[in-house]
């Protein structure tokens, strides 16, 4: 097997597995009539990315798209927590949905007697959607610390395109080329998440787990800084978040690391 790396703006696949900029902490909040506590958390995400995607040209051969951009072509994004709890026990869904557009062109030189340049145009499409679902129980409940352990499921599904055009003094014209590559992959997750109380409104959150399935492994890991208000929480996070289908998948391994911001809101 032959691969061929080329520089795409691919790192947008970054935005479509942005997951989960700050988890939902429930320790102070003022429970319902019911005893039930809700949480909704709106976000945004800064990451690096680095890591490889395979798209299969033909031939038994694939080219791998390299993935180091900030996301800049984002056309529709939505990221959203919804989180309850009762006693010890909690729910929680995580959704992204991701759809971008992107075009890069370049000047190739040509070898030969008279050489030249040809232009170059990679046009790329994808949109995904990342759906984490799981559940907790506490095991730790302080003044000042939580812990809960959760498991659950986490769904990315990804749809991709590049269609490359070539022209320029080169007979005979060159056929364009559109590779189209889509993954869906089911992971069984479990961790841990909870928060440390620095005073009665500054805390310390945080999350960790690690799954596989249909990855060779996935993990993810979260610390933040929030403040709480009557009505939520603000909170300043750094997230890290890993990939890994294997090279013979499309995701042969994805890094995304960065700073975020989030809301919560009580209700």
């Amino acid at each position: 097997m032959v691969k061929r790396s080329y520089k795409t703006v691919t790192s947008a696949v970054a935005g479509a597995l942005l997951l989960n900029c700050a988890m939902p902490t429930f320790a102070n909040d003022a429970e319902s009539d019911n005893g039930w506590q809700q949480r909704f958390l709106i976000y945004g995400w800064l990451p690096d990315i680095s890591g490889t995607l395979n798209y299969d040209i033909g031939g038994g051969n694939t080219a791998g798209a390299d993935a180091s951009d900030l996301v800049d072509a984002l056309e529709g994004v939505f990221m959203g927590v919804y989180a309850i709890r009762k006693d010890k026990l909690s729910v929680t869904v995580d959704l992204i949905y991701l759809d971008l557009s992107n075009t890069e062109n370049n000047a190739i030189d040509y070898p030969g007697p008279s050489g030249g340049q040809v232009s170059a145009r990679a046009k790329q499409d994808m949109t995904a959607w990342v759906v984490s679902g799981y559940g907790g129980f506490n095991t730790v409940q302080t003044e000042k610390a939580t812990m809960d352990i959760i498991a659950g499921i986490r769904y990315l599904g990804m749809d991709t395109s590049v269609k490359v055009e070539v022209s320029g003094p080169i007979p005979p014209s060159l056929p364009s080329k559109k590779l189209s590559e889509s993954v869906d992959l089911w992971d069984g997750i479990i961790g841990v998440q909870g928060r440390y109380n620095l005073t009665d409104k500054w805390y310390v959150p945080y999350h960790l787990d690690v799954g596989t399935g249909d990855s060779d492994l996935t993990w993810q890991a979260q610390a933040a800084i929030g403040y709480s208000y009557k009505w939520g929480d603000v909170l300043l996070a750094y997230r890290h978040l890993y990939y890994d289908q294997g090279s013979s998948g499309l995701i042969d391994d994805l890094d995304l690391s960065g700073p975020a911001l989030g809301v919560n809101f009580n209700f």
